[in-house]
């Protein structure tokens, strides 16, 4: 109940609304319409799935960043990779994502969380195997003290031979509270109501926020308010398992030496899992391996 207990204690900033439902991907137009792949070459059902979440950085490299992939002893072997921070632009050949896994063999689901200059900013799901029934939510909107921005959760199951696994992928605000962070992601997590694997960028850093913009450290901050600490606190509390301790590092920039990507199982086993210290991001690539 540690999780609980300390979201009483850290002030919150304001929530403007409470996000949205899921969406069908194929009912969203405009701007924000979803992107997704053709059906990826047949290939055997494993026993294990290696799924991998890596924030790739704005993927502008997208040759760089599937070329480190396929030279990844790991992450070359992925079957499901979630990436955050990815953006497309209408000048480029194709969304960033759909350039990046056409060159690993594999098919995508990209979707935009906001409008980032003439372009759009979100997150995608790679896959070596089919996608069914992929969805998108608006994830509540934090009014910060500048640059706040929209967030968003993708869903989507991953189709291996008769079984569907429902993957969720999901990208939260930097600045923000314990509080914020749980209020944010909660409602990507609390509707899925059967096995799910859930990963992303989760920005759970060790600090209180003042206004959204100061971070509080040491006797300033809240004692005992490591968010990474807090947030496996609360998906144990769903039933969840995460696949790294907090003490894992997931950024290359040593003053962040903290874990701040993840990724969490319920109701499937993680019988292995790690840190992949690629090139081409500010984040390193969480994986694990899950038995089906």
């Amino acid at each position: 109940m540690r999780a609980l207990a300390l979201l009483v204690l850290v002030a919150c900033t304001d929530v403007r609304d409470q996000g949205g439902p899921w969406e069908p991907a194929a009912e969203i137009t405009g701007e924000l319409a979803p992107d997704l792949g053709p059906p990826p070459v047949e290939r055997a059902v494993p026993a294990t799935l290696r799924v991998a979440t890596w924030n790739v950085h704005f993927g502008k490299d997208t040759d760089g960043i599937a070329a480190n992939i396929a030279a990844s002893p790991v992450l070359s072997t992925a079957d499901v990779i979630l990436m955050q921070e990815i953006e497309a632009y209408p000048e480029e050949a194709g969304t960033r994502a759909s350039r990046i896994a056409a060159q690993l063999g594999m098919t995508w689901f990209y979707a935009p969380a906001r409008v980032e200059w003439n372009g759009t900013h979100g997150i995608a799901i790679l896959s070596r195997f089919p996608l069914e029934t992929p969805l998108v939510k608006q994830l509540p909107y934090i009014d910060q003290a500048w640059n706040s921005r929209e967030r968003n959760a993708q869903a989507v199951e991953v189709v291996l031979g008769e079984a569907r696994v429902r993957i969720v992928n999901i990208h939260l605000d930097l600045r923000i509270g314990v509080v914020d962070r749980i209020r944010q992601l909660s409602p990507a997590v609390v509707e899925l109501d059967g096995p799910a694997l859930l990963g992303g960028d989760f920005n759970s850093n060790p600090y209180a926020w003042l206004d959204s913009a100061v971070p509080l450290a040491g006797t300033e901050a809240v004692v005992g308010a490591d968010q990474a600490v807090v947030l496996d606190d609360y998906f144990a509390e769903q039933d969840f398992r995460g696949a790294i301790p907090t003490t894992t590092a997931t950024m290359r920039i040593p003053v962040y030496d903290i874990r701040i990507d993840n990724l969490y199982a319920h109701a499937y086993e993680i019988t292995a899992a790690g840190v992949d210290h690629l090139d081409g991001s500010d984040h390193w690539a969480v994986w694990a391996d899950v038995a089906l």
